[in-house]
């Protein structure tokens, strides 16, 4: 999606640097937003830049998103990681808003429903590849993945040994009982093998007790785990479940109750 194009033709006059500490995106319009100038953070790499411009896109283009004080939106690293569009505080909303309109934007569903069930089983390495495919951050496409995949998944963010952050479909993936900001689980195939650098790990049966609350008496599904090891601590997990066969009842069947 060539998106700094698309903003151009949308009335965004210009596309300029933006120096103010704290903040890595901006938008400069005025009330009725006839037109807007965007403004990025020159240190970001392009996935996060072009990310960045969709967002601020997003502010633009959405009516009910209105600047504040100078006429302009200035957005931090936080903000364009919202993600629930439920919460009472109004900015926050948008902000949320605003990345979801990005997402869809870099990575168009009628596109990409199709890539992503391309490969026979869930796989770490596809993301990686629709990643550069897409020209977003393997986070970005992570999420799309857990959207967008017909089997069920998660994908989990990874740094220094914690969980910083997951995404899974709530209605059809079991409830995940650790919390962002835990410790990863002593038994999931991130902690249990050493792993090269970027080049995605082979796919393991993991115990679902590491990674699930499983009741007493039941029998979870399997769960599979595949791991990508990236810079700076960093690493990336992707969760899957075998699916179950009609009629099977003999599954713990509390693991969506919340």
């Amino acid at each position: 999606m060539p998106v700094e194009q698309l903003a151009r033709q949308l009335d965004i006059a210009d596309i300029k640097n933006l120096d103010t500490d704290g903040f890595i995106g901006g938008l400069i319009t005025n009330q009725q937003k006839s037109t807007g100038v965007i403004l990025v953070n020159q240190d970001l790499r392009k996935e996060r830049r072009r990310f960045t411009i969709g967002h601020e896109l997003g502010h633009f283009l959405i009516p009910s998103h209105k600047p504040g004080q100078g006429d302009r939106f200035l957005c931090s690293m936080k903000d364009l990681l919202a993600l629930d569009r439920k919460v009472a505080d109004r900015r926050l909303q948008w902000e949320a808003e605003a990345n979801r309109f990005a997402s869809l934007l870099l990575v168009p569903p009628p596109v990409f429903r199709k890539e992503a069930n391309v490969s026979r089983d869930p796989d770490l390495q596809e993301i990686v590849r629709l990643a550069r495919r897409y020209e977003v951050s393997k986070e970005v496409l992570g999420r799309a993945y857990v959207d967008y995949r017909e089997e069920p998944v998660a994908f989990v963010v990874t740094h220094n040994g914690r969980i910083l952050r997951y995404f899974y479909r709530k209605n059809d993936f079991p409830f995940i009982s650790a919390r962002w900001g835990d410790a990863i689980p002593s038994g999931s195939l991130l902690k249990r093998r050493k792993h090269e650098l970027s080049v995605a790990s082979t796919i393991e049966e993991t115990d679902s007790a590491q990674w699930f609350d499983v009741s007493r008496g039941n029998r979870a599904r399997t769960l599979f785990e595949q791991v990508y090891l990236q810079q700076q601590g960093y690493a990336l997990i992707l969760l899957s479940i075998e699916p179950a066969d009609e009629g099977e009842e003999e599954y713990d069947k509390t693991w969506n109750r919340r």
